[in-house]
């Protein structure tokens, strides 16, 4: 493992090379046989430890220069990525699309972030805390324009 915490990762869902956007959520599998340093990036579960789940942060250079929005890059299917692990005290920003709200009203400072079947992270209630069953991520400190800031558990 890189001592940066970061990984070479190719989401491949049921072996079905498969397109990402960054700020989601991936569970490592094995090594890419084709690849001496790729991993196999799959949907986690609800329950998948947090130690093997990285968030994907590829560096966003854009091949067509007419877009220029940062929420307009894609990791393209087969495409490999940067994973970054999620260590406590680290902190990360993501913007809306990658995050489910389970809160019942408006996602906000305080709310807590879980893992679901999906790789989308999922906001529940400050009021709940982590859902029964759920590996919790940990908790919104910051909304910073269309970007929410959270700090790992």
């Amino acid at each position: 493992r890189n001592p940066a915490d970061i990984v070479n990762v190719k989401y491949s869902p049921s072996g079905n090379d498969t397109a990402i956007e960054n700020g989601h959520v991936v569970l490592l599998g094995a090594l890419d046989t084709s690849e001496r340093d790729v991993f196999v990036g799959t949907t986690p579960a609800r329950d998948s430890a947090l130690s093997k789940c990285v968030l994907i942060a590829t560096p966003e250079v854009m091949a067509d220069e007419r877009m220029k929005n940062l929420n307009e890059f894609i990791n393209p299917a087969g495409a490999i990525s940067r994973g970054y692990y999620m260590r406590s005290g680290n902190v990360f920003s993501v913007t809306a699309d990658a995050l489910t709200n389970g809160t019942g009203g408006t996602i906000a400072v305080g709310d807590f972030v879980e893992l679901q079947a999906a790789t989308e992270f999922k906001v529940v209630d400050s009021t709940d805390g982590f859902t029964s069953g759920s590996t919790g991520v940990g908790k919104i400190i910051a909304i910073e324009g269309d970007y929410y800031v959270i700090r790992v558990s």
